[in-house]
């Protein structure tokens, strides 16, 4: 074997130069290097083991000669082991860095992968956070009033991602085609009329709305997307234990009467989700108030005009936590587990 040869040859020198009677080989077998030895290069250690014993023998019969030769060469077998031991524990603490660099380098490739998705995340909502903040500005244009091309930009944006949207959750080219056609000669033009442009945007969440419908229940982020679509619409919202909760004071104009722009976008947004029951609750100061029950069900009467008017459920809450005439809908389906 002439790894053996090279560790006893390596360790020749040591063991001549470590010459020393009072060392016994007792000694020897019960040191700590020796049940890492005797563990890791039993061959080597037995090796050790049977040139002390010779060596015994030889001390018995008092042949000093062979004593020492005994000792040396169970010396010179137990340094092998040593080394040998020595050798597997750096083989093994060396498999051991590789793997756990490998462990590393994967999670770094994971973490660069979702690094990548955030950025484009990050783009994406970006992107969007741009074309809500300029749709919000449309919806604050006069009715067949031009938009400006800031705006325009906006709401183009707002549509291709729409329709990017749409196309994942399964919508076709023919479903698709003739809104990116709109999309694109709006784009062209860099002009349009702010109803038109809302027109557009209520198009294509109205596909997005009728894609969703295709599923038996929200999938999973649907509570995320509806409060950012919500938001996108002028809207308050947050996730809540019983749902996603849309909120606005605009619902009702100075002069009382429910706002048929605010109505409009709140149809938009509970046609692009589509799923479950919607209760609105309409914020009085008090419960004896006819103004506001007057009110409320005049709020009723025109969201049961969505021809889904069984889905939404109307009433009136008195609290002193919103403004009188807030309107606060809950869309139950939309819980996160």
């Amino acid at each position: 074997m002439t790894w053996r040869l090279l560790a006893f040859a390596s360790v020749l020198a040591l063991g001549c130069g470590a010459r020393q009677s009072a060392r016994t080989s007792e000694s020897i077998f019960t040191s700590p290097a020796a049940e890492v030895a005797q563990e890791l290069a039993p061959d080597l250690y037995e090796e050790a083991k049977v040139a002390a014993a010779r060596a015994e023998e030889a001390q018995r019969r008092k042949d000093e000669k062979a004593t020492e030769d005994s000792r040396t060469e169970s010396r010179l077998w137990f340094a092998a082991a040593v080394a040998e031991a020595e050798r597997i524990q750096l083989d093994r603490l060396r498999d051991e860095i590789e793997r756990e660099e490998e462990r590393w380098a994967k999670q770094l490739a994971r973490d660069q992968e979702a690094s990548a998705v955030v950025a484009e995340d990050i783009s994406r909502y970006q992107a969007q956070a741009v074309a809500l903040r300029e749709a919000e500005r449309v919806s604050g244009i006069a009715r067949g009033a031009p938009a400006d091309a800031a705006a325009i930009d906006a709401i183009v944006t707002r549509a291709r991602l729409n329709l990017a949207l749409a196309e994942a959750l399964g919508a076709t080219e023919a479903e698709v085609g003739p809104l990116r056609s709109r999309v694109d000669a709006m784009a062209e033009r860099g002009t349009g009329s702010a109803q038109g442009a809302e027109g557009l945007l209520r198009d294509t969440e109205a596909l997005i709305g009728a894609m969703r419908a295709e599923w038996p229940a929200p999938r999973p982020g649907a509570s995320i997307a509806l409060v950012e679509t919500a938001t996108a619409s002028g809207f308050a919202a947050d996730r809540a234990a019983t749902g996603v909760v849309v909120r606005s004071g605009r619902f009702f104009g100075p002069d009382g009467k429910v706002s048929a722009a605010t109505l409009k976008r709140f149809r938009t947004v509970a046609a692009a989700f589509p799923h479950g029951p919607i209760g609105c609750q309409v914020a009085v100061p008090n419960d004896a108030s006819r103004v506001w029950a007057r009110r409320m069900a005049e709020l009723a009467t025109e969201l049961g005009r969505t021809g889904d008017g069984g889905r939404i459920a109307t009433s009136m809450v008195v609290t002193r936590s919103l403004d009188p005439g807030t309107v606060q809908c809950t869309f139950a389906a939309y819980r996160e587990p």
